[in-house]
């Protein structure tokens, strides 16, 4: 399987909506037992069946993981397409000491990072990044919280969506990123109080503090 067998693949399976990952409707769902079976199908028999269904049933958690990094859908196509290509490559460097869904999300963790790094779209928000008048009451929760989001530093914003979104415990983040479970609870913990903050400055009320 090569670039353009996957890019093939994401085509024809794209619903083109921001709202879950693509072709999630009909991905089927693997566990790890499975995962290992067929990982080590594509490693010793290049078996290209195995690799389509890993590819697929990955889709719905990995391709949110991704969007949600990266707020872009042709990037997270182009990511995800990248993520897989990796597996396909690497299969025989996997050596069984996590989950295969450990080791696939580390794989996505470089690649996210190193794009949303060359992106350097890390700043600070004010409030004229919002719309005037607006308080938390008056904006959807979830637009609430990406705007938050996108305050983080990249370490910070993939350790939030590692824990919340993608549901992994501080010692998988911590295989995930290749780092302390340590560094992950302080990355947690900071990136949780920019949040605060920054959904704070959502919903102050326009006007000095003497209106």
């Amino acid at each position: 399987m090569n670039s353009h067998a996957l890019q093939l693949n994401s085509t024809q399976h794209s619903t083109g909506t921001r709202a879950k990952a693509p072709g999630s409707a009909t991905a089927p769902v693997v566990g790890d037992d499975e995962d290992v079976a067929l990982l080590k199908r594509v490693a010793e028999h290049r078996d290209s069946t195995a690799m389509e269904r890993l590819y697929h049933s990955y889709r719905p958690r990995l391709g949110a993981f991704v969007f949600r990094l990266v707020q872009d859908d042709a990037l997270c196509e182009e990511i995800y397409n990248d993520v897989m290509l990796a597996v396909w490559r690497k299969a025989s460097d996997f050596k069984g000491e996590s989950k295969v869904s450990t080791w696939v999300f580390a794989i996505a963790y470089r690649q996210g990072l190193s794009r949303l790094r060359s992106r350097r779209e890390f700043v600070p928000l004010d409030e004229s990044t919002f719309d005037e008048g607006y308080g938390c009451d008056q904006l959807e929760h979830q637009d609430v919280l990406g705007k938050a989001l996108l305050a983080l530093s990249p370490e910070h914003r993939m350790a939030v969506e590692l824990a919340y979104y993608v549901g992994l415990n501080y010692q998988e983040i911590a295989e995930v990123a290749g780092c302390p479970a340590s560094t992950v609870k302080t990355r947690i913990f900071y990136a949780r109080r920019k949040m605060r903050e920054q959904i704070e400055i959502i919903g102050r009320p326009t006007g000095g503090p003497g209106e």
